[in-house]
């Protein structure tokens, strides 16, 4: 349930707020107008509008996680007509896990003050001024802070802008926004007074405690139900919480795809055209995407691509089983070949020369009946396998299996893909199979990247996101089941390099 006690915590002192509302229903039958946002960066002077009411919330996790916590939280903000407080994405080999509202607000706020201490301590060494996106970092009492952590261990990870890899400059035209340093508390105290104005925070114990449903009509007695979605065991009415009259609202974890049940089309529209923003747009990265793309393929498109995971608990057990499903899709439903077919190409270059049975058409998994998985147009098809510069193996010269000439760039993170046995299959039935170390120009290209102001190496972390914008320029591209960064390499990415709406996600 909503928590009665509400309160800040603010470096190491916990201020209660005495004027706090609790979450309560009120009378609301309709969202207020949501307007196009302001487009603003946060220096130290900037104006709170007398009007102006915000929404936060809590980052966690890698990359992916942050930018579907973010897609919610701009979607909510818009829907509830408030400014969005949007934290910078942070990068680092180790991520902050989720844990409940009180830990992780703790644990975000120890975290950015390290790096904020190592920042001032390396400047104060060059004598220095510290600087982030050409905004000074004025907070009057970090000496004070470092001084309390004096046997910080250096920190391994960094902190940067949405708009240094993602197009948030379409976002700020979309939303009302605020790119703040840090995590709320280090904007907070310097902007207005929690004392004096009403905050209401709504903490969650557990990761999928809320769900936020639009299609909930206002109830006088009770503001939260029992979810019906497997996932979520709350849902939490927007239209009440539209109306609610606290200067700031602090959410926890807004991860999950299925977070916002959003019935009205118009929200659901808006939930699209955020999306749709959230793309890569890191010059770099596009630079050196576009040139393998290229390399792979002469036009640049005319090559198929398969996006697989198997490095985690689930992905790892799981391998065999996806890796086959993704070929199966490739070689029947992209590329033509008839069940029979497929099945005997797979028992031919079985080890043991018999198999599992073929795969039926109702075992083929997709996130929806996307044009990624259609079947190869026969100009692409022809432009594809016209494309044999570079194929490492012997041509097919078979009529019938002529079309796996066609380029394929494999996007994963096997350690070795081209000795994986998971990938065994790939490399025996493509003789033009491309894997992202095959170009090591262009990746040593992203891996010397550095965080311009603290110095953190973050090109490894990079390099993921330089093989997901490969394969998303391949004319078709199957992702691995249940990756929420496959779904994302062909909802997003591949939807926006090719002209397409974007879709849905999952659970709606």
């Amino acid at each position: 349930m909503i928590s009665s006690r509400i309160g800040f915590a603010f470096g190491f002192v916990v201020d209660q707020l005495h004027n706090a509302h609790f979450f309560r229903p009120s009378l609301a039958t309709s969202f207020p107008s949501s307007q196009p946002g302001l487009t603003r960066t946060d220096p130290p002077n900037i104006q709170v509008l007398p009007d102006e009411k915000f929404l936060s919330y809590l980052p966690h996790s890698g990359f992916h996680n942050q930018r579907i916590a973010l897609e919610n939280a701009l979607v909510l903000a818009r829907l509830l007509n408030r400014t969005l407080l949007v934290p910078p994405v942070r990068f680092g080999r180790r991520a902050i896990p989720y844990r409940n509202f009180t830990v992780l607000q703790h644990m975000l706020d120890t975290n950015y003050t390290a790096y904020l201490c190592q920042l001032s301590e390396s400047a104060a060494n060059r004598n220095t001024t510290i600087a982030m996106q050409g905004t000074l970092l004025d907070f009057p009492d970090l000496p004070d802070r470092c001084a309390l952590e004096r046997k910080r261990k250096p920190v391994a990870y960094t902190y940067l802008p949405w708009d240094w890899i993602t197009d948030f400059d379409s976002i700020r035209r979309l939303q009302s926004t605020i790119q703040t340093l840090g995590s709320t508390q280090f904007w907070l105290p310097s902007r207005f007074d929690p004392h004096t104005h009403d905050v209401l925070v709504i903490p969650d114990a557990s990761e999928y405690q809320y769900r936020f449903v639009d299609g909930i009509a206002s109830n006088t007695s009770s503001s939260l139900t029992t979810s019906t979605d497997a996932t979520y065991s709350e849902d939490i009415a927007l239209i009440p919480l539209a109306s609610h009259p606290a200067k700031l609202i602090q959410l926890g974890s807004l991860f999950g795809s299925r977070r916002l049940k959003l019935s009205d089309p118009v929200h659901k529209a808006i939930r699209k055209q955020i999306r749709r923003h959230m793309s890569l747009k890191h010059p770099l990265l596009q630079k050196s995407s576009a040139d393998i793309a290229t390399r792979v393929s002469g036009s640049g498109s005319g090559f198929i691509g398969a996006h697989l995971r198997f490095n985690d608990r689930y992905f790892l057990a799981s391998a065999a089983e996806h890796s086959r499903m993704i070929w199966w899709k490739l070689v029947h439903e992209i590329l033509g070949l008839s069940i029979e077919h497929t099945h005997q190409l797979e028992l031919g270059r079985s080890t043991t020369g018999n198999g599992p049975g073929p795969l039926s058409s109702e075992q083929f998994i997709s996130p929806s009946k996307s044009p990624i998985h259609l079947p190869l147009d026969n100009r692409t098809l022809t432009i594809g396998v016209g494309s044999t510069r570079n194929c490492k193996g012997e041509l097919h010269s078979d009529p019938k299996l002529e079309r796996l000439n066609i380029p394929l760039f494999i996007a994963t993170d096997s350690k070795d893909p081209n000795t994986d046995e998971h990938l065994r299959l790939f490399r025996q039935t493509f003789p033009c199979v491309f894997f992202l170390g095959d170009f090591p120009q262009e990746v040593e290209q992203i891996t010397a990247i550095r965080d311009p102001i603290s110095g953190v190496e973050i090109g490894d972390m990079l390099v993921p996101f330089l093989d997901a914008m490969v394969v998303a320029r391949a004319a078709r591209v199957v992702g691995t089941p249940h990756s929420t960064f496959s779904w994302y390499v062909q909802d997003v990415l591949w939807r926006v390099n090719h002209g397409l709406d974007i879709e849905e996600p999952g659970g709606g």
